[in-house]
């Protein structure tokens, strides 16, 4: 064995170490910042204990008028809400991760310690992540126990469509994480970047993607790919009453589009700043 190689062997275990000890690091500053947490608890745990338990106060007060929570229709309500109402706080996880460094100036510090800023960039996405995965599982878990639990009699959801629901519901999430991320990096602070990444999803697109004189140029939204994908018949109505139709390939490139787009000017924010 070459002098060389003995070198790569030695040293290699030690950068996955220090790479690990670096992720482990970005992931407490975020666990750290307890608002940002209790609220991505409650706007995913919290939120989907809270509809069932809602609903099933419902049923159990009028059993007639209101069905049971579990089965199929159950199944779908646990789908659109984690893969629509919990974008607010994957937005503000998301942007947190993104501008928590250069918000209280550390970047700089940690730049002057001759870290590559890509690396360091990218341990960011990681951690935020990593966290946002911990609360989102355990929710769409928790769902799932309510929808086989409390079926009532009501048709089950298959095991295919509990998988696919569970890869939208990650993607999806995951998706606006990293998009808030980035566009939090670009500005260097969260609140322009929460109000963009909320007012654009909530307002902005909403109103636009019933604008037909837009014609295919509606297809580039984030909103209307996520709808094209989602697993739940009535988004692809949705779209339909809008006069939109896009190919599947259409909606994939547009999400793994403004993911790309919003960290590569995210990177070149982080790349310019100065020790």
């Amino acid at each position: 064995m070459s002098t060389q190689t003995l070198v790569d062997t030695a040293v290699e275990p030690a950068l996955v170490s220090i790479r690990g000890q670096m992720l482990r690091a970005e992931t407490k500053k975020l666990t750290r910042r307890k608002g940002v947490m209790a609220f991505t608890v409650i706007g995913t745990i919290g939120l989907i204990v809270i509809t069932f338990a809602i609903l099933e106060i419902f049923h159990l007060s009028n059993s007639v008028k209101y069905t049971s929570i579990g089965g199929i229709s159950g199944f779908q309500k646990l789908v659109v809400i984690l893969g629509s109402v919990t974008i607010i706080p994957a937005s503000i996880l998301g942007t947190t991760a993104g501008s928590q460094d250069m918000e209280s100036g550390v970047i700089r510090d940690m730049i002057v310690t001759g870290r590559s800023r890509t690396t360091l960039y990218l341990l960011r996405l990681k951690s935020a992540a990593l966290v946002w995965l911990v609360p989102l599982v355990i929710a769409y878990l928790v769902g799932l126990a309510v929808v086989f639990g409390l079926a009532g009699g009501n048709p089950l959801p298959s095991r295919n469509q509990v998988i696919g629901g569970a890869v939208f519901c990650i993607g999806v999430s995951l998706v606006y994480v990293l998009t808030a991320a980035g566009l939090a990096s670009l500005f260097g602070t969260r609140g322009p970047a929460i109000a963009i990444m909320i007012g654009w999803t909530f307002v902005i697109e909403s109103i636009l993607i019933n604008v037909t004189a837009l014609g295919p140029l509606r297809e580039a939204f984030l909103t209307t790919a996520i709808s094209g994908l989602s697993p739940i018949p009535d988004e692809a109505r949705r779209l339909k009453r809008a006069g939109l139709a896009p190919a599947l390939y259409v909606d994939y490139i547009t999400v793994i589009a403004w993911v790309l787009i919003l960290n590569i000017l995210g990177w070149f924010k982080a790349k310019r700043l100065e020790a």
